[in-house]
């Protein structure tokens, strides 16, 4: 068991599931929603974004959902060890197949869609862990099915934040463009090597302004 950064947040993660990411601490951190919000985290592994999001931000819910049977029953260990400092939040955990959430609760529900999504595409795989080469190959979710999800389950006017490969950026934009959403900010991370990383917030309808952020 660990601090999560300087949060006063406790978490467990076990070696055989996918670990805590500064991409993900980065985009919890990027995430906006209010007190009244429904917040949907999508992948949501070991809880790291929820965790987050809950802490800084304490919408009202977060549905939390995963293919991973492990990676759920992780996060609900986490929450009920965190529990006394995530009062303001209700939680609703999902080990379910993400691109059919639009069967399992009210469609269009959510005002806000977190994504941490996997970016390597299907096709060999040299990662020896099934359940870490699952969170980061996109056979069970690609930007694609995180788009059209986004479409079924989101409030018109929600926003939905992500990240993705900054040599990507085009696909991302392309992709939710196509699914009636319009970017309307980019923040780049840049590490030894450059700029590697771009967040995302797309919101459901509106105009074609895009801030950028560096």
């Amino acid at each position: 068991m660990e601090y999560l950064n300087d949060t006063g947040l406790l978490i467990e993660q076990p070696n055989n599931l996918y670990k805590l990411s500064s991409d993900a601490v980065a985009l919890a951190n990027f995430v906006e929603c209010k007190s009244t919000d429904r917040v949907i985290d999508v992948g949501c592994g070991t809880g790291v974004l929820t965790l987050l999001i809950a802490d800084q931000q304490k919408p009202r819910e977060i549905v939390c959902i995963d293919i991973n049977a492990d990676a759920v029953q992780q996060m609900k260990k986490n929450l009920t060890i965190n529990q006394a400092k995530l009062k303001a939040t209700n939680f609703i955990t999902l080990n379910a197949d993400a691109r059919q959430l639009h069967t399992l609760i009210e469609a269009n529900s959510a005002d806000v869609i977190v994504c941490n999504p996997p970016y390597f595409t299907t096709g060999k795989k040299s990662q020896k862990n099934e359940h870490i080469s699952q969170a980061r190959h996109d056979d069970n979710l690609s930007l694609d099915d995180l788009a059209t999800l986004c479409t079924r389950n989101i409030k018109y006017g929600g926003n939905v934040f992500f990240c993705y490969p900054a040599n990507q950026i085009a696909k991302a934009i392309t992709i939710f463009e196509n699914h009636n959403f319009r970017i309307k900010t980019i923040k780049l991370l840049s590490n030894q090597k450059g700029v590697y990383l771009a967040i995302f917030r797309a919101k459901k309808g509106g105009g074609h302004q895009t801030t950028l952020l560096v």
